[in-house]
């Protein structure tokens, strides 16, 4: 399956993963992982600690996303990804599951997930393809090829 076909790579209207900033979107990566679907909402605090920032840091973010229509935050009860938001997070995901398996699958090196998250996000569209071309099988469990509809997908 080419890039172009991915469940969460095509870019078939709406936002592209280019179209966020590389914080913004670690940010709707992890409401979109800490999420277990797409009315739950997140508490800030569970941000804070999942992306290792300060609560301020979490707040003005949120803030920024949810003026941007990418989340909806209710004080007190939490932010969960919009539909935009929902897809340029579930495109994000992609590309991090692609460029997960390629390095653990082909080059047997296990990568961290803010190093997987950075080559992610900085590689074009093409090579993120060229990657998915060169691994025989779906991404990590993390990723809508995968198929799979219990706990082990988060996308």
């Amino acid at each position: 399956m080419s890039s172009e076909s991915g469940p969460a790579g095509s870019n078939r209207g709406g936002r592209s993963p280019g179209d966020v900033e590389r914080a913004t979107g670690r940010y709707l990566l992890a409401i979109h992982w800490l999420s277990d679907g797409p009315e739950r909402r997140v508490s800030t605090g569970q941000l804070q600690e999942h992306l290792d920032v300060s609560g301020a840091s979490v707040t003005e973010m949120v803030g920024k996303l949810d003026e941007r229509g990418l989340v909806d935050h209710e004080k007190y009860r939490g932010v969960r990804l919009t539909n935009p938001g929902g897809d340029v997070a579930s495109r994000l995901a992609w590309r991090y599951c692609v460029v997960t398996n390629f390095f653990e699958a082909v080059l047997e090196t296990d990568l961290g997930d803010a190093q997987s998250y950075e080559i992610s996000y900085a590689l074009p569209q093409d090579g993120v393809g060229r990657l998915r071309e060169m691994i025989d099988h779906p991404c990590i469990d993390q990723c809508p090829e995968s198929n799979q509809t219990e706990d082990g997908c988060l996308v």
